[in-house]
Protein backbone atom coordinates (compact mmCIF):
# COMPACT_ATOMS: atom_id res chain seq x y z
CA UNK A 1 0.00 0.00 0.00
CA UNK A 2 1.36 3.41 -0.96
CA UNK A 3 1.71 6.05 1.75
CA UNK A 4 2.44 9.57 0.58
CA UNK A 5 3.58 12.62 2.50
CA UNK A 6 0.65 14.40 4.18
CA UNK A 7 2.44 17.80 4.28
CA UNK A 8 3.29 17.47 0.58
CA UNK A 9 -0.31 16.54 -0.19
CA UNK A 10 -1.47 19.77 1.46
CA UNK A 11 0.90 21.81 -0.71
CA UNK A 12 -0.45 20.04 -3.78
CA UNK A 13 -4.03 20.85 -2.74
CA UNK A 14 -3.17 24.53 -2.32
CA UNK A 15 -1.58 24.69 -5.78
CA UNK A 16 -4.48 22.77 -7.30
CA UNK A 17 -7.02 25.13 -5.71
CA UNK A 18 -5.14 28.06 -7.22
CA UNK A 19 -5.05 26.35 -10.61
CA UNK A 20 -8.82 25.96 -10.57
CA UNK A 21 -9.21 29.63 -9.61
CA UNK A 22 -6.67 30.90 -12.14
CA UNK A 23 -9.00 33.58 -13.57
CA UNK A 24 -9.40 35.55 -10.35
CA UNK A 25 -7.31 33.95 -7.64
CA UNK A 26 -8.41 33.27 -4.08
CA UNK A 27 -8.15 35.24 -0.89
CA UNK A 28 -6.49 33.67 2.10
CA UNK A 29 -9.57 32.25 3.87
CA UNK A 30 -11.12 31.11 0.58
CA UNK A 31 -7.93 29.29 -0.36
CA UNK A 32 -7.68 27.51 2.99
CA UNK A 33 -11.25 26.30 2.59
CA UNK A 34 -10.83 25.27 -1.05
CA UNK A 35 -7.64 23.33 -0.25
CA UNK A 36 -9.13 21.79 2.91
CA UNK A 37 -6.26 22.95 5.13
CA UNK A 38 -6.23 24.96 8.33
CA UNK A 39 -5.62 28.69 8.02
CA UNK A 40 -2.37 28.38 9.96
CA UNK A 41 -1.12 25.65 7.63
CA UNK A 42 -2.27 27.62 4.59
CA UNK A 43 -0.37 30.68 5.83
CA UNK A 44 2.85 28.69 6.20
CA UNK A 45 2.49 27.09 2.76
CA UNK A 46 1.74 30.42 1.09
CA UNK A 47 4.73 32.10 2.71
CA UNK A 48 7.08 29.45 1.31
CA UNK A 49 5.48 29.34 -2.14
CA UNK A 50 5.43 33.14 -2.38
CA UNK A 51 9.10 33.39 -1.49
CA UNK A 52 9.88 30.88 -4.25
CA UNK A 53 7.76 32.74 -6.82
CA UNK A 54 5.32 29.87 -7.23
CA UNK A 55 2.50 32.02 -5.82
CA UNK A 56 1.88 35.79 -6.01
CA UNK A 57 -0.47 38.05 -4.02
CA UNK A 58 -2.35 40.95 -5.55
CA UNK A 59 -1.96 43.88 -3.13
CA UNK A 60 -5.25 45.44 -4.25
CA UNK A 61 -7.57 42.43 -4.11
CA UNK A 62 -5.41 40.50 -1.61
CA UNK A 63 -6.05 37.40 -3.73
CA UNK A 64 -3.40 34.77 -4.30
CA UNK A 65 -2.71 33.25 -7.71
CA UNK A 66 -0.11 31.05 -9.36
CA UNK A 67 3.25 32.73 -9.86
CA UNK A 68 5.71 33.08 -12.73
CA UNK A 69 8.19 30.53 -11.37
CA UNK A 70 5.76 27.78 -12.37
CA UNK A 71 6.20 28.73 -16.02
CA UNK A 72 9.76 27.44 -15.90
CA UNK A 73 8.61 24.19 -14.34
CA UNK A 74 6.01 23.79 -17.08
CA UNK A 75 8.60 24.32 -19.79
CA UNK A 76 10.92 21.79 -18.14
CA UNK A 77 8.10 19.25 -17.85
CA UNK A 78 7.28 19.63 -21.55
CA UNK A 79 10.93 19.05 -22.46
CA UNK A 80 10.74 15.73 -20.61
CA UNK A 81 8.49 14.48 -23.45
CA UNK A 82 10.23 15.75 -26.60
CA UNK A 83 8.26 13.51 -28.95
CA UNK A 84 5.02 15.10 -27.77
CA UNK A 85 6.44 18.58 -28.34
CA UNK A 86 7.39 17.63 -31.90
CA UNK A 87 3.75 16.73 -32.49
CA UNK A 88 2.33 19.72 -30.62
CA UNK A 89 1.34 21.73 -33.70
CA UNK A 90 -0.63 18.77 -35.04
CA UNK A 91 -2.37 18.33 -31.66
CA UNK A 92 -3.46 21.97 -31.75
CA UNK A 93 -4.63 21.58 -35.36
CA UNK A 94 -6.69 18.52 -34.42
CA UNK A 95 -8.48 20.47 -31.69
CA UNK A 96 -9.30 23.23 -34.18
CA UNK A 97 -10.44 20.78 -36.89
CA UNK A 98 -12.76 18.81 -34.61
CA UNK A 99 -13.78 21.54 -32.17
CA UNK A 100 -13.03 19.12 -29.34
CA UNK A 101 -10.67 19.00 -26.40
CA UNK A 102 -7.64 16.85 -27.28
CA UNK A 103 -4.88 15.28 -25.24
CA UNK A 104 -1.69 13.31 -25.59
CA UNK A 105 -1.06 10.58 -23.02
CA UNK A 106 1.87 8.28 -22.35
CA UNK A 107 2.34 5.23 -20.13
CA UNK A 108 4.65 6.26 -17.29
CA UNK A 109 5.36 3.54 -14.73
CA UNK A 110 1.94 2.03 -13.88
CA UNK A 111 -0.24 4.92 -15.04
CA UNK A 112 -1.46 6.50 -18.26
CA UNK A 113 -0.37 10.10 -17.81
CA UNK A 114 -1.72 13.08 -19.74
CA UNK A 115 1.31 15.07 -20.92
CA UNK A 116 -0.33 17.68 -23.19
CA UNK A 117 -3.78 19.09 -23.91
CA UNK A 118 -5.24 21.30 -26.63
CA UNK A 119 -8.57 22.98 -27.24
CA UNK A 120 -11.00 24.96 -25.12
CA UNK A 121 -10.39 24.62 -21.41
CA UNK A 122 -12.89 24.09 -18.63
CA UNK A 123 -12.07 24.37 -14.94
CA UNK A 124 -14.10 21.20 -14.34
CA UNK A 125 -12.39 19.25 -17.12
CA UNK A 126 -11.07 16.03 -15.52
CA UNK A 127 -8.41 15.65 -18.22
CA UNK A 128 -5.51 18.03 -17.80
CA UNK A 129 -1.72 17.82 -17.90
CA UNK A 130 -0.58 15.53 -15.13
CA UNK A 131 -3.84 13.57 -14.89
CA UNK A 132 -2.98 9.92 -14.24
CA UNK A 133 -5.26 6.96 -14.91
CA UNK A 134 -4.25 3.49 -13.66
CA UNK A 135 -2.81 1.40 -16.48
CA UNK A 136 -5.22 -1.51 -16.13
CA UNK A 137 -8.36 -2.66 -17.97
CA UNK A 138 -10.70 -1.07 -18.96
CA UNK A 139 -8.00 1.53 -19.66
CA UNK A 140 -5.02 1.26 -21.97
CA UNK A 141 -5.85 -1.30 -24.66
CA UNK A 142 -4.68 1.09 -27.39
CA UNK A 143 -1.32 1.42 -25.61
CA UNK A 144 -0.61 -2.34 -25.65
CA UNK A 145 -2.15 -3.37 -28.97
CA UNK A 146 1.28 -3.42 -30.68
CA UNK A 147 3.20 -4.77 -27.70
CA UNK A 148 4.70 -8.23 -27.35
CA UNK A 149 2.36 -11.05 -26.23
CA UNK A 150 4.09 -11.03 -22.83
CA UNK A 151 3.29 -7.34 -22.28
CA UNK A 152 -0.31 -7.81 -23.41
CA UNK A 153 -0.69 -10.67 -20.91
CA UNK A 154 0.74 -8.52 -18.13
CA UNK A 155 -1.81 -5.82 -18.88
CA UNK A 156 -4.65 -8.35 -18.98
CA UNK A 157 -3.64 -9.77 -15.59
CA UNK A 158 -4.01 -6.29 -14.11
CA UNK A 159 -7.78 -6.37 -14.79
CA UNK A 160 -9.56 -5.78 -11.46
CA UNK A 161 -12.92 -7.19 -12.47
CA UNK A 162 -13.96 -10.71 -13.39
CA UNK A 163 -16.25 -9.19 -16.02
CA UNK A 164 -13.13 -8.30 -18.03
CA UNK A 165 -12.28 -11.81 -19.14
CA UNK A 166 -9.03 -12.56 -20.93
CA UNK A 167 -10.97 -13.50 -24.07
CA UNK A 168 -12.83 -10.17 -24.16
CA UNK A 169 -9.66 -8.21 -23.53
CA UNK A 170 -7.83 -10.06 -26.31
CA UNK A 171 -10.73 -9.31 -28.65
CA UNK A 172 -10.52 -5.59 -27.90
CA UNK A 173 -6.72 -5.50 -28.28
CA UNK A 174 -6.86 -7.37 -31.59
CA UNK A 175 -9.63 -5.10 -32.87
CA UNK A 176 -7.64 -1.98 -31.98
CA UNK A 177 -4.64 -3.39 -33.81
CA UNK A 178 -6.75 -3.64 -36.96
CA UNK A 179 -8.63 -0.34 -36.67
CA UNK A 180 -5.95 1.80 -34.98
CA UNK A 181 -8.61 3.62 -32.97
CA UNK A 182 -10.26 3.03 -29.58
CA UNK A 183 -13.79 4.29 -28.95
CA UNK A 184 -14.68 4.32 -25.25
CA UNK A 185 -18.32 4.19 -24.07
CA UNK A 186 -19.95 7.00 -22.13
CA UNK A 187 -22.38 7.00 -19.21
CA UNK A 188 -22.79 9.81 -16.66
CA UNK A 189 -21.76 7.43 -13.88
CA UNK A 190 -18.67 6.16 -15.67
CA UNK A 191 -17.71 9.71 -16.67
CA UNK A 192 -17.76 10.75 -13.01
CA UNK A 193 -15.80 7.68 -11.95
CA UNK A 194 -13.18 8.32 -14.63
CA UNK A 195 -12.88 11.86 -13.26
CA UNK A 196 -12.41 10.49 -9.76
CA UNK A 197 -9.75 8.08 -10.99
CA UNK A 198 -7.71 11.06 -12.13
CA UNK A 199 -7.92 12.45 -8.61
CA UNK A 200 -7.23 9.07 -7.00
CA UNK A 201 -4.06 8.61 -9.03
CA UNK A 202 -2.20 10.90 -6.64
CA UNK A 203 0.61 9.13 -4.80
CA UNK A 204 -0.91 9.70 -1.37
CA UNK A 205 -3.99 7.60 -2.21
CA UNK A 206 -3.66 4.01 -0.96
CA UNK A 207 -3.46 1.35 -3.65
CA UNK A 208 -6.46 -0.53 -2.28
CA UNK A 209 -8.69 2.57 -2.59
CA UNK A 210 -7.60 3.08 -6.17
CA UNK A 211 -8.06 -0.61 -6.93
CA UNK A 212 -11.60 -0.70 -5.50
CA UNK A 213 -12.53 2.36 -7.56
CA UNK A 214 -11.36 0.62 -10.73
CA UNK A 215 -13.41 -2.43 -9.74
CA UNK A 216 -16.48 -0.22 -9.33
CA UNK A 217 -15.90 1.27 -12.77
CA UNK A 218 -15.56 -2.23 -14.17
CA UNK A 219 -18.92 -3.13 -12.67
CA UNK A 220 -20.78 -0.28 -14.39
CA UNK A 221 -18.68 0.42 -17.47
CA UNK A 222 -17.88 -1.41 -20.68
CA UNK A 223 -14.65 -2.01 -22.48
CA UNK A 224 -13.91 -0.05 -25.64
CA UNK A 225 -16.30 -0.74 -28.50
CA UNK A 226 -15.21 -3.22 -31.13
CA UNK A 227 -15.60 -2.59 -34.86
CA UNK A 228 -18.62 -4.89 -34.79
CA UNK A 229 -20.26 -2.75 -32.10
CA UNK A 230 -19.66 0.38 -34.15
CA UNK A 231 -20.93 -1.16 -37.40
CA UNK A 232 -24.14 -2.51 -35.87
CA UNK A 233 -25.41 0.71 -34.24
CA UNK A 234 -26.86 3.93 -35.62
CA UNK A 235 -25.91 5.88 -32.49
CA UNK A 236 -23.74 5.12 -29.46
CA UNK A 237 -22.81 6.86 -26.22
CA UNK A 238 -19.15 7.88 -26.66
CA UNK A 239 -16.73 9.24 -24.09
CA UNK A 240 -13.40 9.41 -25.98
CA UNK A 241 -11.69 8.33 -29.17
CA UNK A 242 -7.99 7.49 -28.94
CA UNK A 243 -5.35 6.58 -31.54
CA UNK A 244 -1.67 5.60 -31.29
CA UNK A 245 1.37 7.61 -32.37
CA UNK A 246 4.30 5.35 -33.22
CA UNK A 247 8.04 5.77 -32.71
CA UNK A 248 10.81 4.63 -35.06
CA UNK A 249 10.49 1.06 -33.74
CA UNK A 250 6.76 1.02 -34.66
CA UNK A 251 5.87 0.87 -30.97
CA UNK A 252 3.39 3.23 -29.34
CA UNK A 253 5.21 6.41 -28.30
CA UNK A 254 2.04 7.99 -26.93
CA UNK A 255 -1.67 8.10 -27.67
CA UNK A 256 -3.74 11.07 -28.79
CA UNK A 257 -7.36 11.37 -27.74
CA UNK A 258 -10.53 13.33 -28.50
CA UNK A 259 -12.96 14.14 -25.68
CA UNK A 260 -16.52 13.72 -26.88
CA UNK A 261 -18.66 12.88 -23.80
CA UNK A 262 -21.85 12.46 -25.84
CA UNK A 263 -24.68 10.18 -24.66
CA UNK A 264 -25.88 9.73 -28.26
CA UNK A 265 -23.41 10.13 -31.11
CA UNK A 266 -24.34 9.22 -34.67
CA UNK A 267 -22.35 6.44 -36.33
CA UNK A 268 -21.30 8.66 -39.24
CA UNK A 269 -20.02 11.28 -36.80
CA UNK A 270 -18.04 8.60 -34.95
CA UNK A 271 -16.55 7.44 -38.25
CA UNK A 272 -15.66 10.98 -39.27
CA UNK A 273 -13.96 11.70 -35.95
CA UNK A 274 -12.09 8.39 -36.12
CA UNK A 275 -10.81 9.20 -39.61
CA UNK A 276 -9.68 12.67 -38.53
CA UNK A 277 -8.01 11.28 -35.41
CA UNK A 278 -6.12 8.48 -37.14
CA UNK A 279 -5.01 10.83 -39.91
CA UNK A 280 -3.73 13.29 -37.32
CA UNK A 281 -1.99 10.52 -35.35
CA UNK A 282 -0.26 9.37 -38.54
CA UNK A 283 0.99 12.91 -39.16
CA UNK A 284 2.26 13.00 -35.60
CA UNK A 285 4.06 9.73 -36.27
CA UNK A 286 5.75 11.37 -39.25
CA UNK A 287 6.59 14.46 -37.18
CA UNK A 288 8.50 12.44 -34.58
CA UNK A 289 10.28 10.30 -37.16
CA UNK A 290 8.17 7.26 -36.37
CA UNK A 291 6.80 4.47 -38.51
CA UNK A 292 3.29 3.04 -38.65
CA UNK A 293 3.56 -0.76 -38.21
CA UNK A 294 2.57 -3.24 -40.87
CA UNK A 295 -0.93 -4.15 -39.70
CA UNK A 296 -0.68 -7.47 -41.52
CA UNK A 297 2.15 -8.46 -39.18
CA UNK A 298 1.35 -6.63 -35.92
CA UNK A 299 3.51 -8.77 -33.64
CA UNK A 300 6.81 -8.37 -35.46
CA UNK A 301 7.77 -5.50 -33.15
CA UNK A 302 10.91 -6.19 -31.14
CA UNK A 303 10.01 -7.69 -27.78
CA UNK A 304 13.30 -6.40 -26.43
CA UNK A 305 12.26 -2.82 -27.18
CA UNK A 306 8.83 -3.38 -25.67
CA UNK A 307 10.27 -4.87 -22.49
CA UNK A 308 12.68 -1.98 -22.02
CA UNK A 309 9.91 0.59 -22.34
CA UNK A 310 7.16 -1.19 -20.37
CA UNK A 311 8.46 -3.42 -17.60
CA UNK A 312 5.25 -3.53 -15.56
CA UNK A 313 4.32 -6.35 -13.28
CA UNK A 314 0.74 -7.54 -12.88
CA UNK A 315 -1.24 -6.46 -9.82
CA UNK A 316 -0.70 -8.86 -6.98
CA UNK A 317 2.68 -10.08 -8.22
Amino acid sequence: MAHGSAPTARVVRVLEALRLAADGGLRYAELAQAADVSQATCHAILATLTDAGYVVRDPASRAYSLGPALLGLGDAAERSFPEVQLARAELDALAIETGLRCHAAKVVDDAITVVAVAGATDVDDPIRPGTRIPFAPPFGAIHVAWSSPHIVEQWIRRAPSASFTAARLHDVVNDHRRSRVAVAPYTPASARLRELLGELAADEVPDDVRHRTIELLGAIDRLDYTSEDLASSDTLPVNTLTAPVFDRHSTVAFAVGLHVAEPELAADRIAALADALVGSADRMTDAIGGRVPNTAHPMQTSERVQESEHSWEPVGS
